[in-house]
């Protein structure tokens, strides 16, 4: 990680624990439209998945159009993110702090970092201010420029890789000299086809599926890459 110019972090699943907050609730909400299904099929089948797609999905396997599906989903979401928050990953404010450690120490060899997730502009600033974490991706050199980059900008989803092109573009560094971490099969083939490398994290997604889209590396929590980047300084 030291060698890259810039770090793009996924949100839900890299960031904020919410993946299993919004696998129960779209769970919940496809069972109320008639395909019964539970959380673990929700993460097994649509964690990372561009949300219209399985939209398009959910109504060909009940065999009716469900207008208002993924309205209903993200009401609820929004209402239970309000009412209960979203807690950060474990380990993910130790490697930012580490991060800017090693900023305040050598400013021209630090990587960057900025957010590129699937989910709407709304949904990543509202968990991500829940979380505490949204201040901590203000760019350091220049706090107007963006750091927030939502698939909903460019109406492109992962695993296509405009999303991460996108960010890099808008951030003025080349693909190959960044890194991209994420912890889904769609965010890790998207890195690999932007030309970036992918570090995985192993969580939800068991790291067979993560190896087979591409993954670089993949680690079981973010203390692994502390250790690491601690280890080279």
């Amino acid at each position: 990680m030291r060698d890259a110019e810039l770090i793009i972090f996924d949100c839900d699943g890299v960031l904020v624990d919410s993946e299993p907050i919004t696998n129960r609730l779209l769970a919940q909400c496809v069972s109320d439209a008639g395909w019964k299904i539970d959380a673990a099929y929700s993460v097994t089948h649509f964690k990372g998945r561009n949300l219209h797609e399985i939209h398009a999905e959910v109504e060909q396997q009940i065999g009716k159009p469900l207008p208002t599906l993924l309205e209903d989903y993200r009401r609820i979401c929004y209402k239970v993110f309000e009412s209960e928050g979203v807690p950060a990953i474990e380990g993910i404010h130790d490697l930012l702090d580490l991060l800017d450690e090693i900023t305040q120490n050598a400013p021209l060899q630090a990587p960057h970092r900025c957010v590129a997730t699937n989910a709407p502009m709304r949904k990543m600033k509202m968990t991500l201010s829940g979380s505490g974490l949204i201040e901590r991706f203000a760019h350091r050199d220049d706090p107007a420029r963006e750091t927030l980059f939502s698939a909903y900008q460019i109406e492109k989803w992962k695993p296509e890789p405009d999303l991460f092109l996108h960010a890099a573009s808008t951030m003025g560094h080349d693909p190959a000299s960044c890194i991209v971490i994420e912890d889904s099969v769609s965010g890790v083939k998207a890195a690999k086809a932007a030309g970036m490398r992918a570090i995985a994290l192993a969580a939800l997604t068991p790291p067979d599926a993560l190896q087979q889209a591409g993954a670089d590396r993949i680690v079981e929590s973010h203390a692994e890459l502390v250790d690491e980047l601690r280890s080279r300084m």
